[in-house]
């Protein structure tokens, strides 16, 4: 901007000295001219030219002097004109050279603008991807938290389920422990003892029953209205009674005993179930029984017992079911037999 405003300033000036100093020129020598030429005329007019030639002279002089010092004003002005002109070519160069460096700045600046458009832009995508990462992580905080907590609450079930497993697989262990089920086993042959007792009881009443008849009939036999008679007695009905009495609470004792072994071994057969599903469960979870307990079973159980909880309990169902079997055939068969010999002798 300064070097365009010198430009302009100096142009004018410039121009404006070399046209004064050429029309002060002109004008000086056409006025001096002008001057001596009404000069001839008027001294042709008059007649006389003598009288002038010192005046002419002079004035020639005069014209001489004022040519020569406009020729020096001249020289002078051409002098400051070309300084002027060469001021001016350096303000013109001047001028090329602050249009370059104008030109290089404004390129410079649409440069760096485009660079400073650049540089927002990639700070306003960094912080669109900024806040996009920050959105990811608050959500897969989130997400760790949810895994975290379904974490702890499939540990939390599994404790439990271990706990409940461990707890139904000590219970198995206590149910199928040798000193238990040799318990079962001594109850058993308890009852079944108990149960031949009455047996033989009943059979001997009913022997004593059988010698008591055969002496009141005596050899040669009894007769009709002997027996009728007998048979309407106190004493036959009370036999009766005490016969069926005796078969009744028999057949309630065979019964009682099948029950209880038919509910023994249903009990005996859900937990094998049990205990075997939780076998496989916990082998499949990768756990197995200890071998420490398997020894101590081992030991417990000894050379003449039943080492395996399975074996022992089978074991256990079939003695059950024999003496049962047994018991209750024998029962069965005695009291037919006494019933039918009852009734065969009073009734012949």
């Amino acid at each position: 901007m300064a070097g365009r405003s010198l430009v302009s300033k100096a142009e004018p000036t410039v121009g404006a000295v070399d046209g004064a100093e050429k029309t002060e020129g002109q004008d000086t020598s056409s006025q001096k001219i002008e001057d001596l030429m009404e000069m001839v005329k008027k001294l042709q007019k008059v007649g006389s030219l003598e009288p002038r030639v010192e005046v002419l002279i002079n004035r020639i002089n005069e014209a001489q002097q004022a040519k020569k010092k406009a020729n020096e004003d001249l020289g002078e002005a051409r002098t400051i004109c070309e300084a002027l002109q060469k001021e001016l070519d350096l303000l013109h160069g001047e001028k090329v050279h602050l249009k370059e460096i104008l030109s290089k700045k404004q390129e410079t600046l649409r440069i760096l603008r485009l660079h400073c458009q650049e540089k927002e832009s990639e700070a306003q995508r960094k912080h669109t991807v900024l806040q996009e990462c920050k959105e990811r992580i608050s959500a897969l905080s989130l997400q760790i938290e949810e895994e975290k907590n379904k974490q702890r609450q499939l540990r939390l079930a599994f404790e439990e389920q271990l706990e409940d497993l461990m707890g139904q697989h000590k219970d198995l262990w206590d149910f199928h422990r040798p000193e238990r089920l040799a318990r079962e086993i001594c109850a058993l042959d308890s009852n079944k003892e108990q149960l031949l007792k009455e047996e033989k009881l009943v059979k001997a009443t009913l022997e004593d029953v059988k010698h008591q008849l055969c002496s009141l009939y005596g050899a040669e036999g009894p007769s009709t209205l002997d027996e009728g008679l007998f048979l309407r007695s106190q004493e036959a009905a009370a036999t009766v009674q005490l016969f069926q009495e005796e078969h009744r609470k028999a057949e309630e004792l065979l019964a009682a005993a099948a029950q209880s072994h038919q509910q023994l071994q249903q009990k005996c057969q859900q937990l094998q179930q049990k205990r075997q599903r939780l076998k496989e469960e916990l082998e499949k979870r990768g756990m197995q029984v200890p071998a420490q307990a398997q020894s101590t079973q081992e030991e417990e159980a000894g050379p003449g017992d039943v080492v395996s909880p399975r074996t022992g309990c089978q074991g256990t169902e079939t003695a059950t079911e024999g003496m049962a079997e047994g018991a209750g055939g024998q029962g069965r068969g005695s009291w037919d037999s006494s019933e039918d010999g009852l009734w065969r002798g009073a009734f012949p």
